[in-house]
């Protein structure tokens, strides 16, 4: 919308007839601009473009596309199954497993019976079973029967079997891989693999038509679909019509494009910053004819608007000689500033003004740090006509007084239409800039401090009626640090 506006009320006025129609075309547009900006049309766009070009949107459709279930942990677990299900110490462990011999062999290991015969055999084992029977009356001693008892043990089928299992190689392989981390791997891969989660996952991953079958694909095609709409197609391109293509060589450090539909207090402050600070109250310099009012503020049609009208007020004046005093004003205005949220050092600060008059209206837009001095003027307009700016600072030289560095700036009329002003800072030179036409630079009494940004409206004399209502709009600001 503002180039619309800044194309319309330029510096040539149009005849009537033109001038009207492209006035009520304006309105038409404006309205459909608004009903479409408010629309659940839109608000599904703007949910659909964020969500699919955010990097995490872009990994998964990534992934749909050109993942494979090869590329996946849960292949390498499978593959691993089956390597672990191959092996010939796994296959033996199973088999003796899953044939009831190593729980019958537990059994009788644990048995009652078996422990008695492992008692006798290491008795007959013995010196003392030895020195028995040797003895004439062996026949007769309780050796002798313990030997016949071992005998008849031994001669059990139980015994009998779980002694030769217990000495086959594959109960010396189960008792080896029992309990440890390897069969326990393998317990594990099987319980993975063999899953319904992980059979699902596998069937989803091996099928060609999975991005197609996706939510994801689902929501590109909305996407495309009300990218298309008639109305989301025009709402961009007059939205988009004036909006600045940022540098690559630049990183973004503080943006604000006012539309919301108040002022983002967690970004502005309204009045001069030490006011908030120390009173959370406003207040005017010495001189200044307006009172700041945060009902001058206001936002609309995506762009921040200060308003300069007659009306009475009252508040608070400082003089350096007196301190703070109580006036009377007949005027209102509005100020905003980033003096306590955002503060940079070096780099590009640039916003997109428009000011419908001029001198005696201050319009401005600057940056001051935790002194007066220095001071930035962006722009200000100080001069009748509405064709001409002045930029420049302000710096009080190692404390050797005021010093102005200021250039004034023609050629254009500036009153009702739309500029950027540019101002890149950096530690050895600074320049000021019009739609990226360098309209003075310096080298010379740098800042070397951190600032914040300012955007006012002051009447240093008392303004003439044809002077008000005044609006100064700020379509966006932004600042920059170089990457």
């Amino acid at each position: 919308m503002a180039g619309i506006f800044g194309s319309l009320f330029g510096g040539k006025f149009p005849d009537t007839v033109k001038y009207e129609t492209q006035r009520n075309q304006l309105q038409d547009d404006f309205q459909r601009f608004n009903e479409i900006e408010s629309s659940a049309l839109l608000q599904r766009y703007r949910e659909l473009d964020q969500e699919i070009h955010s990097g995490a949107f872009e990994k998964r459709v990534n992934d749909l596309k050109n993942k494979r279930f090869k590329d996946t942990e849960e292949f390498k677990h499978l593959t691993r199954y089956k390597q672990l299900s191959k092996s010939n110490d796994i296959k033996t462990y199973l088999k003796f497993k899953s044939s009831g011999k190593a729980k019958k062999i537990e059994e009788i290991l644990a048995s009652e019976r078996y422990q008695r015969f492992l008692e006798l055999e290491k008795f007959v084992n013995s010196p003392e079973f030895f020195k028995e029977k040797s003895s004439p009356d062996f026949k007769k001693s309780d050796a002798h029967h313990k030997y016949k008892e071992y005998k008849r043990l031994k001669n059990d089928s139980s015994v009998k079997w779980t002694v030769k299992t217990g000495k086959s190689s594959q109960y010396q392989i189960y008792k080896r891989l029992q309990d440890s981390d390897r069969i326990n791997e393998y317990y594990n891969l099987q319980a993975a693999v063999e899953s319904s989660e992980f059979k699902q996952f596998k069937a989803e991953m091996e099928d060609k038509q999975r991005f197609k079958k996706s939510d994801e694909a689902a929501l590109i095609k909305e996407f495309e679909e009300l990218k298309k709409q008639p109305d989301i197609v025009w709402y961009h391109k007059i939205k988009d019509k004036n909006s600045f293509e940022e540098l690559k060589k630049w990183e973004l450090t503080f943006e604000d494009n006012f539309d919301s539909a108040s002022l983002d207090t967690e970004k502005w402050i309204t009045g001069y910053y030490w006011g908030k600070a120390l009173m959370n109250d406003s207040y005017v310099l010495d001189g200044e004819h307006q009172m700041f009012k945060d009902e001058n503020i206001d936002l609309r049609d995506s762009s921040l608007r200060i308003r300069v009208q007659q009306e009475a007020s009252k508040g608070k004046v400082w003089n350096p000689t007196w301190g703070f005093r109580e006036k009377e004003f007949e005027y209102t205005s509005g100020m905003i500033s980033t003096g306590q949220s955002f503060r940079q050092q070096y780099g590009r600060f640039e916003a997109k003004v428009r000011f419908t008059n001029t001198f005696p209206v201050l319009n401005a837009f600057w940056m001051v740090g935790e002194r007066m001095t220095p001071h930035i003027d962006i722009f200000k307009t100080i001069y009748p006509g509405g064709r001409m700016v002045e930029a420049g600072i302000i710096s009080d030289v190692q404390g050797k007084g005021i010093t102005e560095s200021t250039k004034k700036v023609n050629g254009a009329k500036f009153a009702n239409k739309y500029f950027i002003y540019s101002f890149d800072w950096s530690e050895n030179e600074m320049v000021w800039s019009i739609n990226g036409v360098e309209i003075y630079r310096q080298t010379h009494n740098i800042p070397q401090e951190p600032m914040y940004l300012t955007f006012s409206c002051t009447l240093p004399e008392n303004p003439g009626d044809k002077h008000l209502p005044s609006e100064m709009e700020v379509d966006w600001v932004k600042c920059y640090q170089r990457v």
